[in-house]
C-alpha cells in the first residue's frame, strides 16, 4: 500500500486512518477478502463521503455532544443538529492534527452514535410487562423475556415502582433489594441508602486480579485504578527502543487516539512485540514481532521469561539489574526477604526448582503456554537491563481462575531489567483513556456542587449504601440458591486486599432487581443462571434507553434519556466518563436535542420517586444541571507551563454570570467561556522536554526511602508480599495456599484442565480455550442494536483453521459453541493467525435465547462462561472452555439481517 507522507516523511493521519481502517476491516472479518463471511470479494472502490466535504449551508448548528459509552477512546464528537433532529455527525476538527497537539478522533463506534441515539429499540414511553402484577402475589416470572408488554403513563409506572419497594423493604428489608449494576449511578448513590440499603456485588469485573493486590505489591493505584498510572506518557515513549503488547488491542479496545500514539512511537523507531493468542489488528498494524501465548497461560510464560533472565546474566551478564533489585525491591530471595516474611520461600528459589522440584525453564513454561522455546529466550535477552523497554499489559491477563499471580510476575519481570523510572522504560497495564498516553491529569474538570442523602435527610438509616456484598463470581448462583459466602470486597480504590476476610456462609433473599446505567446481565458470567435470578424476583425495574438485555427481562421498563438529550442524565456517571479522557483533554459536552419521546433524565426520575417514596426530592437534588453543568466550567483548572501550578482555565466575567443566571467566580483563564462552549474540549499543547511529561514511579526510583511505594507494607515493590498472601489465603476459597511470590497455579478452566490426561495428551470433552476480546462493534455492551455496526463487524466466532478442519466446518457455516454452562450459534471465521487451541467470541452481545433450544442466537459469549467459586471477587472471563460443532440449520440470520428486539405487543 502506498502511503502519503507529510513534509518530515512521518505517515500523514489520513492515510494512517486509511491503512488503519483497511487492516482492521480485514481482521475484524478474520478472514480472507473471498471469504463467505468477508462479503462477495467485491473490490470496486467506494466513494466514502467525509466530513470535511460535508455541506454546511443547510440550516443547522454544530454542537459539541459526548461520546460516553468508555471505549476507552475518549474522542470528541460533533452533532449537526436540524430542527431538533442530528443529521450528521463528525468528529475533533478544533486545530491542526500535530504530535504537540493531536486531534482526538474518533472510531466508528463514535461515528455510529446518532444511530445509537435515534435507534429503533430506543424505549419511548413507560412499560409494564402484561402477565404480571403488583404485589408479589401475580409474579409470573417464568414469562420475563417472552411476555407481551403494554405501555403505561408516568404516574402509574412511579405509583408502581414506589408501592413496590415500599412492599418489599417492609416485608423483607433491604437486603432483597440487588441494584444490578455499578454503585456510583443515582438509584444506589440517591434512592436506595434512604431506603434503607441494598445489596450488591463484592469484585470488579475489568481489573481482574490486577484489582486486588497491586497496591499491596507497590504497583500504582494513584488513578484509583491498578497500574495505569505506571507507564509513561505519549511523548516519553518515543524514547523507547522496545515497546512490548502483552494482550493489548488498542486499535479494538481503545479505538481513537490510542493507537495513533503507538505508532508515533513506531515512526520514531520503536521496535513492537506483541504477546497473546492471536495476532491481533494493532499487532498487525504496528509489524510487531508475535510471541504467542494461550489465555491463562502468562504467568507461566513470565516466569519461564524470568528463569532465562537469571541464566543469562549469569553466562552474560548485563542482563538483570541488580542495582535496582537491591534498591527497590524486597524478596527476590531468602536474603532479601521484606520483615514482615513468615517463609524463606521466594521467588529465586521457586524460578530454580528448588521449592517443588521444577525449574521453570522455557521448556517446561513452552508445554503450557505454548511459546517455541527460543522465542521466550529470545525475548529474555531483549528485555535485559541495557535496553530501554515499556511493557504494556491488558487487564484481560488477570481475568481468570488462577491469575492471582499475574501483576506479581509481570512486576518481577519488570524489576529484573530495572524497566521503572527512567526515560524509554516502564512496566505496568495500559488500558481504555490512559491507553499510550498516561500520567496526571493536565487538564482537570471543575466538582459539579451536590449534597449528601445522610445531609439531605435527617436519620438516614444506610448511609453507606450496600449492605450485602456477593463474591462477582458466583453471584447469580448464589442468588439462586438463597445464600453466599462473605469474603469481604476488594480496595476498589488502593487495590488492595485489606478489606478481604474470613469466609461467613449468609443467607441471602432476593426479592426485587433494580437495573440502571448497565448492561449488568449480558456482561457478568453464566448469564443463563443470571435469566434465573431475574425470573426469580418478584419485581424487576430497569431504567434504560434502549430494550437491553436486562430490559427484556424486567416489569416496569422506565426510559430515560442520553447525554445528547438535555440536562439531567445520571451526571456522577457522565462526570465520570467526563474524566475517563487522556490526560491533556478535557470535554465540556453540549446537549444537543431535547428529550426524545417520553424519555426523562435519570435525575427527574429519581427525584419524582422520592416524592412518593415519602422523602422530598427537592431536598435530595437541591441544585439545576444547568448549575452542576456551568460548575464544572467554573472550577476547571490546567496545569501551568512549570509542570506544577494549578491554574484556572476558563475565563468567565461577571457579565457571563449575569447573563446564564448563575453562580459562579469571576476569573481569568486562558480561554474563553464561549469558545470552550464552542469547542466543547480544552487540549494543554505539548512538546518534546517541556515540563509536562511524566515517567512513573521516577521519584521512587530515584530515592525509594524518601518515595515509598504508599501500600506496600516494606514500601518497595514487593517480589514476595506477606500481605498479598495472607488476603487471598483469608478468603478460604481456594483449593491451595495462594504464595506470597509469583507462581504458576492450575485452576478451573486453565489450559491443562481442557485435557483429561495432560500428560498424555489426552482431551477432555471441552478441549478449545475460549477468549472474549473488546471488538470495534461495540464498547462493552454499549452499541450492539446499531445497524451500522452490525453491518461493519460480523461477531464470528474465530477458529484456527487447523481447529476447523478438524470438525469439519467451513468459513461462513453456522456452529455450535457449548460450555458446561450454555451454548451459542455463531458464524465460523478461520484465522491462521489464531493459535491452534483457542477461539474467540467478541464481548458484548445482547442476550437473544432461542426458546426452543436454549441456545443464545446473538453469540452472548457469557452464556458460555461458568461459574467459579474459586474465582471469588472476579469473574474468570478466560477460563472457559468450551467445544465447537457444525449447526445442523444453515438457515439462521446473520446479526446484521436478524432485527433488533423490540417489546412484543407494542405498536409503534
Amino acid at each position: 500500500m502506498e502511503m502519503t507522507t507529510g513534509g518530515t516523511g512521518s505517515l500523514s493521519r489520513r492515510a494512517f486512518v486509511g491503512a488503519a481502517a483497511a487492516a482492521t476491516a480485514i481482521m475484524a472479518a478474520g478472514c480472507a477478502p473471498e471469504s463467505k463471511l468477508a462479503g462477495t470479494g467485491d473490490t470496486e472502490p467506494r466513494n466514502y463521503q467525509v466530513d470535511a466535504e460535508f455541506d454546511e449551508n443547510q440550516p443547522g448548528e454544530w454542537k459539541p455532544v459526548p461520546c460516553w459509552l468508555l471505549c476507552g477512546g475518549r474522542c470528541q464528537l460533533k452533532a449537526y443538529v436540524v430542527d431538533g433532529v442530528v443529521t450528521r455527525v463528525k468528529t475533533d476538527d478544533n486545530r491542526e492534527d500535530t504530535l504537540e497537539e493531536f486531534q482526538n478522533r474518533a472510531c466508528p463506534r463514535g461515528r455510529s452514535q446518532r444511530k445509537h441515539v435515534f435507534a429503533a429499540d430506543r424505549i419511548k414511553y413507560p412499560m409494564k410487562r402484561k402477565s404480571w402484577n403488583p404485589g408479589g402475589t401475580e409474579v409470573n416470572g417464568e414469562l420475563r423475556g417472552v411476555d407481551e408488554w403494554e405501555r403505561i403513563s408516568w404516574d402509574e409506572a412511579l405509583d408502581i415502582t414506589a408501592s413496590e419497594m415500599k412492599r418489599i423493604y417492609d416485608a423483607y428489608g433491604p437486603e432483597a433489594c440487588f441494584y444490578s449494576g455499578i454503585s456510583f449511578c443515582l438509584f444506589p448513590q440517591k434512592v436506595l441508602p434512604l431506603m434503607g440499603g441494598y445489596s450488591n456485588f463484592a469484585g470488579c469485573t475489568s481489573y481482574g486480579h490486577w484489582m486486588l493486590c497491586s497496591g499491596d505489591l507497590g504497583i500504582s493505584t494513584e488513578a484509583g485504578e491498578p497500574g495505569v498510572m505506571g507507564a509513561n506518557d505519549r511523548l516519553d515513549m518515543l524514547k523507547a527502543e522496545t515497546i512490548v503488547l502483552h494482550g493489548l488491542n488498542p486499535a479494538w479496545s481503545s479505538g481513537g487516539s490510542p493507537a495513533f500514539h503507538f505508532w508515533r512511537a513506531k515512526e520514531a523507531g520503536a521496535e513492537f512485540i506483541f504477546i497473546g493468542p492471536e495476532y491481533n489488528v494493532s499487532a498487525s498494524m504496528l509489524d510487531a514481532r508475535w510471541i504467542p501465548c494461550r489465555p491463562n497461560t502468562d504467568v507461566a510464560f513470565l516466569l519461564a521469561v524470568a528463569y532465562e533472565m537469571l541464566r543469562l546474566d549469569k553466562e552474560k551478564g548485563d542482563i538483570v539489574d541488580w542495582d535496582f533489585i537491591d534498591r527497590c525491591t524486597v524478596g527476590f530471595d531468602k536474603d532479601r526477604l521484606p520483615a514482615d516474611a513468615r517463609s524463606e520461600e521466594n521467588i529465586y528459589d521457586y524460578l530454580m526448582g528448588n521449592i517443588d522440584g521444577v525449574a521453570k525453564t522455557p521448556e517446561w513454561a513452552s508445554a503450557i503456554c505454548g511459546t517455541p522455546v527460543e522465542d521466550i529466550t529470545w525475548y529474555a535477552e531483549k528485555i535485559g537491563k541495557n535496553h530501554a523497554v515499556t511493557t504494556l499489559y491488558a487487564w484481560a491477563t488477570g481475568r481468570n481462575t488462577a491469575g492471582e499471580s499475574m501483576p506479581q510476575a509481570a512486576l518481577t519481570v519488570g524489576c529484573l531489567g530495572g524497566h521503572f523510572g527512567k526515560p524509554g522504560h516502564a512496566t505496568n497495564p495500559t488500558e481504555i483513556y490512559y491507553a499510550g498516553n498516561e500520567g496526571n491529569k493536565l487538564v482537570s474538570a471543575g466538582a459539579m456542587r451536590d449534597v449528601a442523602v445522610s445531609e439531605a435527610v435527617a436519620g438516614n438509616p444506610a448511609e453507606n449504601g450496600s449492605t450485602v456484598a456477593i463474591p462477582l463470581a458466583s453471584l447469580w448462583k448464589d442468588i439462586n440458591k438463597g445464600s453466599y459466602t462473605d469474603i469481604g470486597n476488594c480496595d476498589w480504590v488502593n487495590c488492595t486486599t485489606a478489606g478481604m476476610k474470613e469466609p461467613e456462609e449468609k443467607p441471602v433473599n432476593i426479592k426485587m432487581i433494580m437495573s440502571q446505567c448497565s448492561q449488568f446481565l449480558t456482561t457478568m458470567v453464566d448469564v443463563n443462571e443470571g435469566i434465573k435470578a431475574f425470573r426469580s424476583a418478584e419485581f424487576v425495574l430497569s431504567m434504560s434507553q434502549h430494550f437491553t438485555t436486562s430490559s427484556q427481562y424486567a416489569d416496569i421498563v422506565l426510559p430515560s434519556t442520553t447525554p445528547w438529550e438535555g440536562p439531567g442524565y445520571d451526571q456522577s456517571f457522565l462526570q465520570l466518563t467526563y474524566n475517563f479522557a487522556n490526560r491533556e483533554t478535557m470535554y465540556f459536552a453540549s446537549w444537543a436535542v431535547a428529550p426524545l419521546f417520553e424519555a426523562r433524565s435519570d435525575r427527574d426520575i429519581c427525584h419524582d420517586l422520592l416524592d412518593r417514596l415519602g422523602f422530598n426530592g427537592d431536598d435530595v437534588f437541591p441544585y439545576s444541571e444547568e448549575q452542576r453543568e456551568f460548575d464544572r466550567i467554573n472550577g476547571a483548572t490546567f496545569i501551568d507551563e512549570d509542570g506544577v501550578t494549578s491554574r484556572p482555565l476558563v475565563t468567565i466575567t461577571q457579565e457571563k454570570l449575569d447573563e446564564l443566571g448563575l453562580d459562579g467566580t469571576v476569573q481569568e483563564g486562558v480561554i474563553d467561556y464561549d469558545e470552550l462552549v464552542k469547542r466543547g474540549l480544552y487540549h494543554v499543547p505539548r512538546s518534546e522536554g517541556d515540563n509536562r511529561g511524566y515517567i512513573a514511579y521516577a521519584d521512587f526510583v530515584a530515592d525509594p526511602e524518601a518515595n515509598p511505594r504508599p501500600f506496600s507494607t516494606s514500601g518497595k515493590f514487593e517480589l514476595y508480599c506477606q500481605t498479598k498472601a495472607d488476603g487471598y489465603n483469608r478468603m478460604g476459597i481456594y483449593k491451595e495456599e495462594i504464595k506470597p511470590y509469583a507462581c504458576y497455579r492450575v485452576g478451573e478452566g486453565c489450559y491443562q484442565d481442557s485435557f483429561t490426561d495432560f500428560e498424555g495428551g489426552v482431551k477432555g470433552e471441552f478441549p478449545l480455550q475460549l477468549y472474549t476480546p473488546h471488538y470495534l462493534r461495540r464498547a462493552h455492551a454499549g452499541f450492539d442494536s446499531v445497524g451500522w455496526l452490525r453491518q461493519a463487524f460480523e461477531n464470528p466466532v474465530y477458529m484456527n483453521p487447523l481447529d476447523a478442519a478438524d470438525r469439519g466446518v467451513s468459513d461462513g457455516d453456522w456452529v455450535l459453541v457449548r460450555s458446561k454452562a450454555g451454548g451459542v450459534l455463531r458464524q465460523v471465521s478461520t484465522m491462521e493467525t489464531l493459535m491452534p487451541g483457542v477461539v474467540g467470541i467478541p464481548h458484548g452481545s445482547w442476550q437473544e435465547m432461542d426458546p426452543e433450544t436454549g441456545y443464545s442466537k446473538s453469540g452472548c459469549e457469557n452464556v458460555l462462561c461458568p461459574t467459579s467459586y474459586e474465582s471469588g471477587l472476579m469473574n474468570g472471563y478466560n477460563s472457559t472452555l468450551v467445544e465447537i460443532e457444525r449447526y445442523e440449520d444453515q438457515d439462521l440470520l446473520a446479526d446484521k439481517d436478524r432485527p433488533v428486539v423490540l417489546p412484543a405487543g407494542i405498536e409503534e
